[in-house]
């Protein structure tokens, strides 16, 4: 395929993800202030803990297969609808697992948990684990639209019930609860039915797809458990030492570099088939370069622009005692940027099948990363957390980017993102140090000028989509 042809299904994957994501994250953004206000930093605390060890109980009990169902369903060696529905199975046999296990734990006298606490988690993680499944076959076999259009439609469901059920009928973290669940399993049953899973007949799944695809994730579970060590685990190390208080404050703080992450996982959802159907491990036309310096001049403009803007976002989301988590959004901004080249550059090794190798970076990052939370935490409280996470961010990238360059002679202006990488933690340290933005001002221009070039062909881009859209 040629480059122009490569760099066009990438820009209409893209598009098609920005509007699902944008549209998905701007409502969810929008309704920050709803659960500040409305919510007390305990329960709220309450609430990330849940959805946080859900996030660590999805790839363990699934053995992350899902991300085998994308890789798989690309090859054309395997049947798509068989892929899927091993991955299916595979949804169905760890919801009973957890649901029995919770049963147990339940049963003992040990541990307390909250009936409402348990439900929650246990209806929040089947709705992860069919969601994460079918959207990965959906993005696999071209049916993109319905992703999206699925994704918003879950996003205008969870909307209305937040607003219905917290402001007019007054149902405090319960209404919270039902919201966050009812429009992921609508989106589910849409999915089902708008791929035409249950129609469709298959011949019988082979042996041997569910022991292919179990030995191609299973490196991928020790991935996502180091992920989740450096997005969650100190989560717990802050609640452990500070509170379920100062916790819900530091899992507001996400919100503001969740902005940034939206702007990355569009381009990811779209790259992550483009890497695995476009490799080329001497990037002879230099596609892969000039997309992966793109992408990192795109992560860390945008995360300068925040840095400037996040007292005034601040204000504008965090609700009485929340306020104090602007502090806390510097050093989890620019491990965003980090986070999100690193994910990119994840894409490239899955495309060579080592998974192994992925594994290894993020578990030593999160070595890093815990290390750093039992050092910092005690001390400094939520602010430790979140240089921690920065600084465990930081050393994925690091590992991630030289284990890469044995796998592809990749055509990438290597100073100029180092140099804006430097900039950029130069500016976190100001924006703590100093509350103005003004004093920031400097660094941002220096970012902007420096990836200059590259902006330019961003602006060229959106110029002629804008001109073909008005023709």
């Amino acid at each position: 395929m040629s480059k122009a042809n490569k760099a066009k299904d990438l820009s209409i994957n893209t598009l098609l993800f920005t509007i699902s994501n944008f549209g998905t994250k701007i409502i969810s953004f929008l309704l920050v202030p709803l659960y500040t206000y409305v919510l007390s930093t305990k329960d709220y605390g309450k609430l990330d803990l849940v959805t946080t060890t859900v996030q660590l109980l999805v790839p363990i009990l699934t053995l992350n297969i899902q991300d085998a169902v994308l890789r798989y369903c690309l090859d054309k060696e395997y049947n798509p609808l068989q892929v899927v529905k091993t991955g299916l199975r595979v949804a169905v046999v760890s919801s009973v697992i957890l649901g029995l296990g919770l049963l147990l734990v339940y049963s003992l006298p040990v541990f307390k948990l909250s009936i409402m606490y348990s439900v929650y988690l246990y209806f929040l993680f089947i709705a992860n684990v069919f969601n994460n499944t079918l959207s990965m076959y959906l993005k696999a076999v071209n049916k993109v639209k319905l992703l999206v259009v699925c994704g918003l439609l879950n996003t205008l469901l969870t909307c209305s019930l937040n607003i219905i059920l917290l402001l007019v009928i007054k149902l405090g973290v319960l209404g919270y609860l039902i919201a966050n669940i009812s429009g992921t399993m609508f989106s589910i049953i849409l999915m089902m039915l708008g791929s035409g899973l249950l129609k469709e007949k298959t011949d019988q799944i082979p042996k041997g797809l569910f022991k292919s695809m179990s030995l191609y994730s299973l490196p991928l579970v020790a991935n996502s458990v180091a992920w989740w060590l450096n997005n969650a685990s100190d989560r717990y190390i802050l609640a452990f030492f500070c509170g379920a208080a100062v916790n819900g404050i530091y899992a507001v703080a996400y919100k503001i570099p969740t902005i940034l992450s939206t702007v990355q996982s569009v381009f990811y959802n779209a790259w992550s088939i483009s890497a695995i159907t476009e490799f080329d491990e001497d990037d002879t036309d230099g596609f892969i370069g000039n997309v992966y310096m793109t992408y990192s001049c795109v992560s860390l403009v945008g995360c300068s622009i925040l840095l400037i803007f996040n007292m005034f976002l601040a204000r504008i989301l965090y609700a009485k005692e929340f306020f104090a988590a602007w502090q806390f959004v510097p050093p989890l901004l620019v491990g965003t940027v980090f986070n999100g080249i690193a994910l990119f550059e994840g894409c490239i090794f899955t495309a060579v099948k080592n998974t192994k190798s992925v594994s290894i970076t993020t578990i030593l990052g999160a070595i890093v990363n815990t290390i750093c939370n039992f050092a910092l935490i005690p001390f400094i409280g939520a602010l430790g957390a979140s240089i921690a996470t920065m600084v465990g961010y930081i050393a994925i990238w690091i590992i991630r980017t030289v284990q890469m360059n044995k796998i592809i002679k990749i055509k990438a202006q290597w100073n100029a993102q180092i140099m804006g990488m430097i900039m950029l933690i130069f500016q976190c340290v100001i924006a703590l140090v100093f509350k103005q933005f003004y004093w920031q001002l400097p660094i941002a221009i220096l970012v902007v000028i420096s990836h200059k070039s590259y902006l330019e062909k961003v602006f060229a881009i959106v110029k002629r989509k804008m001109i073909k859209e008005k023709l």
